[in-house]
Order: C-alpha cells, then structure tokens, then sequence
C-alpha cells in the first residue's frame, strides 16, 4: 500500500488501462525462438534475482515461463533502480527487449523497457513449480493454486480440452448442441435431491435441473434426430472425493437407436476424447488415495481405454466378484446383508433396489478397467425401456472406470403408458419417504403421446472423466471452484 501512494503521488497510475506495445504471447517465443527478434511480452513475475549490475526475473504469460534480464547499463540507472524499489513477485509488468540466450543456455529477454500494468497488494504464498500445499488454500483460493502450480493448470486445461474434444466428436457425427432449462417446474431425470428455489413472478417453487434428460427426449419427439448438451446439473447430495453438488455431464439421444448403439458411441466418444487431450490411449491411476499422496513413489495401475471394452450382466458381476448369486437368495438374506453393509432404502425393501445396493457395495470399486455393466433390475429407473428378453430387468448399461460410474445409459422408455405407470410407482415410493424418486411429469407423459422413435439416451460425468485421465481422486481437483463451506 505505501509503495502504491508513492506511486500515484509521483504521477504513475500502478493500474493503467492498457499496454503500449502490441505484444507477442510467451508462448509462440518458446516454441519459436527468433534470436535478435524484438518483442513485447506481459505477464506476472514470479520471481525477482538482483545480481548487482544485473537482475533476473521470470515472467509468466498465460502458463508459459521466459526469463527477463535487466541490465544497469541498458536501462540506466535511474530505471533499473526503480524496477528493483517497486516490482515485486505477483505484480503484472509489461517488457520490450531482443530474444537472446544466457551463456547458460537459457531463452530470456534482453530488456530495454519496462512498465508496470498491475501492482499486486498481495504476494503470492509460495514458489512457483510447488503450489499451495494447504488444501484448504487450494479449493477456496483456486487462483492462486492455479497461478503456482503448473499441475494444476495443466488438470484444468485438460478438462477444457476434453469438453472441446467431445463437442467436436458430436458434431462431426450430425448431432445438435442444444439447451435446456436450468430452472425446471419439476425436476427429473435421475434419482437425487434437488436444490429448490421460488419464482417470485409467478408466486410458484421450482427446481435447479439434476438432469436435462426429460428435456432432450422433447427435442427427440419434436423431430431433432440427434441431440446433446454438455452443462452443469445440480443435486442436493453429499460433497466428497467423488461428489460435488454442482457438475459437469454431457447428456446425448439419440433416435432409431438403443443401448448396444449407445455403448458403441460411448466407446468410440471416450477414447477419441482420451487421444485427443492425452495424446495416448493408456493412463496411470493410483492405487489409493495414499498412492496418490505418495506421487511418483506410489503404486498406479494402468487403465487402457483401447476398445473394445468389457461387457457383464449386473447379476454376473455379483457372482464373479461378490460370490454372491442373488437369484438364489430370498429377500429376508437380502435384507440380512444390506444390514449388516450399513444400507438403507429409502421408501421401504424393494428387491431390485436392494441389489442394485449390493452391486454399488461389493462390486463398483473392483471396476478398474473399463467396464459396461448391463441389463439393471427394472426398478432402479422409471425412464428405461423393459428388456425385450427378460420384462424383470431393463435395457440399461453402466461404465465404470477406476472404481467409479463414469456413464449411464438406456433403450429409452416411449411407451406412455408404461412411462404413466412407473411414474405412479415412484410416487408412491415419495410418499413412503424415498427424497430421490422421481417425481411425476405429466407434461412429459403427454409429450410420449404424441409418439417418440426408438431412442438410446447416454449420460457421461465429464469431471470424473477427467479425474481418471488426470490420475486423481478428488473431484476437487478438476473441478475449477468446487463447494466449500464458508469460514465463519
């Protein structure tokens, strides 16, 4: 603050509205250095290191790094002394000089003029190269996690790809980016808690969406073959490693299509993604989360998304790594061993509920290798098409990757009828206290009357996407400004 009110009492505005040179972004120097070129960069300094006659300091542009050197006797001493009095680590300067090498070899700038574009009140808490170590720091003050740690500007540039990957997938393939309401008079779509809000203009509670899905079958029945949006959905549940209450999903239908197409687009959609943004098709994920603390030290598996991938019915996969044969099994052993896991149904004992519990139990984190999960117990979604060979299951698949469910996926339910009926089933379950059944939308129960093609509908959380092919397992960490209770 004191050096700012010199600042001003000597006439220099410490935050000027622009630059004076067009300039030339670190980036293309590093990739293309022009020896003798003069340039005019900008950035944050990182670091100040006064060597008499001479000072050496690093400057970052939009993640990239070069290294300024101000010399005494180019800038005379009047201003090579002032730059020494007033800038500082996390002030924004702006430079003009000639690319040259240090005897060390290094890129660096031979400056011969300078200026300050924004003076920082607040140094950075740490070096550059090593972040923030606290993690309480890290998630509330993300910027400045951001703003020292290559990795963790690395992770977010990754997500960024990635969503830039899939939309580029998805469009090269004839479908649509659309949007729909992120403010809904009835939540649906999946099975979670919403947030609730009231529309004061029309006296009436509604809801942030958990899902766009009711809303995309729409643009389905109103003719739009092919169909996508990728935006944030919002569910009232826990915050943990795998949970934020606010995430990223991708949503994509499909018409004159069902779940085996699903699968294949699902496949084709996430390795394309994997190459795109990672350049290889193979990535390390730790262990455990105390494998992950360990770094490099830890024990990793390597996930390899080369197709195809493996396919095993839901009852299969409880044999195969549960040893457990719930077809075999009566309701009371069931029940016996969703007491003794610690798992309650809301709403009441429902069979296929329950073993859906089991599987999320026993099996789930055994996934590792991408895996599809098929043909669920017809209870665990009102909006999926029956099997056509066994009316006790549906024609639904899960991906799970690393551990987690990455992918959700149907042979969408277009039978109104149905669709009535199995809203009338999840009322009931409200009414019996289940806070994640899904409500009764009878505008979309009209909507199939008017008649909806075959359709496959596929949901994909992009940020554990992202999470698996940055090796973490933190949501927060690809997450940019994940939730966190306020201090005070």
């Amino acid at each position: 603050m004191k050096k700012v009110k010199e600042l001003r009492e000597n006439g220099i505005d410490p935050y000027p509205h622009s630059v004076s040179h067009k300039l030339t972004p670190v980036k293309e120097i590093v990739k293309d250095p022009r020896v003798g070129v003069e340039v005019s960069v900008a950035g944050r300094v990182i670091s100040v290191r006064p060597h008499g006659g001479m000072t050496f300091v690093d400057l970052l542009d939009d993640g990239w790094k070069i290294q300024l050197v101000l010399r005494r006797n180019v800038l005379g001493k009047k201003e090579y002394k002032w730059f020494l009095k007033y800038i500082d680590r996390g002030d924004i300067i702006e430079a003009r000089g000639s690319v040259f090498y240090t005897r060390k070899g290094e890129l660096s700038i031979d400056v011969k003029e300078y200026g300050l574009l924004a003076k920082s009140l607040r140094g950075p808490p740490g070096k550059y190269g090593h972040g923030v170590k606290d993690p309480e720091v890290r998630y509330r003050k993300r910027y400045l996690d951001v703003m020292l740690s290559p990795r963790s500007r690395r992770v977010l540039e990754i997500k960024f790809e990635a969503i830039r990957a899939i939309r580029e997938f998805l469009w090269e393939r004839g479908f649509v980016e659309v949007e729909t309401p992120i403010l809904q008079p009835i939540y649906g779509g999946a099975a979670a808690r919403p947030f609730t809000t009231h529309v004061w203009a029309i006296d009436e509670k509604w809801y942030l969406r958990i899902s766009p899905e009711l809303y995309l079958k729409r643009y389905i029945i109103a003719g739009f073959n092919k169909v996508f949006e990728i935006g944030k959905q919002f569910r009232n549940e826990d915050i943990d490693v795998k949970h934020n209450p606010e995430f990223t999903m991708i949503e994509i239908y499909q018409a004159y299509a069902d779940y085996n197409d699903m699968m294949r687009l699902t496949e084709e959609l996430i390795t394309y993604v994997v190459k795109r943004a990672l350049g290889t098709l193979k990535v390390k994920f730790p262990a455990s989360p105390e494998d992950e603390a360990k770094g490099e030290e830890g024990r990793y598996y390597e996930i390899n998304f080369e197709t195809p991938w493996r396919r095993i019915e839901l009852k299969e996969a409880l044999k195969e790594y549960a040893g457990l044969d719930v077809d075999s099994l009566s309701d009371r052993e069931i029940q016996e061993m969703l007491d003794e896991l610690g798992v309650a149904i809301p709403g009441g004992y429902n069979r296929g509920l329950a073993i859906a519990k089991l599987f999320d139990k026993l099996v789930e984190d055994k996934l590792i290798q991408p895996t599809f999960i098929l043909n669920h117990p017809r209870e665990t979604t009102p909006l999926c098409k029956l099997h056509r060979e066994n009316p006790d299951l549906i024609e639904r698949f899960e991906l799970y990757i690393a551990g987690m469910e990455l992918a959700n996926a149907y042979t969408e339910l277009n039978d109104p009828l149905l669709q009535r009926k199995f809203f009338e089933e999840e009322e009931e379950r409200m009414k019996k206290g289940d806070e994640e059944a899904h409500p009764y939308d009878w505008d979309f129960v009209e909507a199939l009357e008017y008649g909806m093609p075959p359709t496959g509908g596929l949901g994909i959380g992009v940020d554990r996407l992202v999470m698996i092919m940055v090796g973490t397992y933190s949501i927060k960490e690809v997450i940019p400004f994940p939730i966190m209770k306020r201090l005070g």
